[in-house]
């Protein structure tokens, strides 16, 4: 697959891959949404752009919090790894908080 050579090629010369959690913090959830549901593509492909490496891939990643927007919500930063390499990342994830 592309996407695991590519994240492959990228491990060969760093430890880890560090990206925002999401690309957008939390956004309204509106009132006719709670009874039907709701399909926004727009801030659902922005929530999902840094996730390929963990989520589709399964390499090991771990977020801390790093701020707050203008808003007040929480902004994530995640630390990505290569393959069995949990103990890096929760070393990281520990000196960052």
């Amino acid at each position: 697959n592309r996407q695991m050579q590519f994240h492959m090629k990228i491990f060969d010369q760093a430890d880890v891959i560090v990206a925002p959690t999401t690309g957008v913090t939390a956004y309204p959830i509106y009132e006719d949404a709670m009874k039907t549901g709701e399909l926004d593509y727009i801030n659902g492909a922005a929530l999902v752009r840094y996730s390929i490496a963990g989520n589709f891939l399964g390499f090991p990643a771990v977020t801390v919090p790093v701020g707050y927007d203008k808003s007040g919500l929480p902004i994530g930063l995640q630390f990505i790894g290569s393959p069995w390499s949990e103990s890096t990342l929760i070393h990281i994830a520990f000196a960052m908080q």
